[in-house]
């Protein structure tokens, strides 16, 4: 009778853990996977898009930080560089470099992990999809700067 208990509450945990998971849509504003972002001695990865709809949506309804830029509401999700560079994949689902996902305009989803109180209202970055590269922009080769 305990061993079950004990595995309910296991399988809740496992479930509550996944639901923390979010996947947002949107347009790339700023890339900093490929060369991570040095803000007061930290380093992350840190992708910021533009949401769409369903995006702005869910990112509102989770209560994540969100803040409007030029009447576009705007998401920054950010991942320790120690816990490695988060997965890109293309529009077919296959995991390609970091350098397919455009500096900007490239049509995404990011699946991102939302973090425990208190700091419910942040984004952590886990993978990123792109759904379409914006017209005129090429795969980005961080060797030109």
């Amino acid at each position: 009778m305990l061993n079950k208990i004990g595995d309910v509450i296991m399988s809740a945990e496992k479930q509550a853990s996944k639901s923390n998971y979010l996947s947002l849509t949107g347009e790339v504003v700023f890339n900093k996977i490929t060369v991570p972002d040095e803000f007061k001695g930290q380093n992350r990865y840190t992708l910021t898009i533009a949401l769409d709809k369903a995006g702005k949506k869910l990112a509102e309804k989770s209560g994540l930080v969100t803040k409007d830029y030029e009447g576009k509401t705007q998401i920054t999700a950010k991942r320790k560089v120690e816990y490695g560079m988060p997965k890109v994949y293309n529009a077919d689902k296959e995991e390609v470099d970091s350098t397919h996902l455009s500096l900007f305009g490239d049509s995404v989803t990011m699946l991102v992990k939302q973090g425990k109180e208190p700091y419910d209202g942040y984004s952590y970055l886990e993978r990123v999809r792109v759904n379409e590269k914006a017209e005129g922009v090429e795969e980005y080769d961080h060797s030109e700067f």
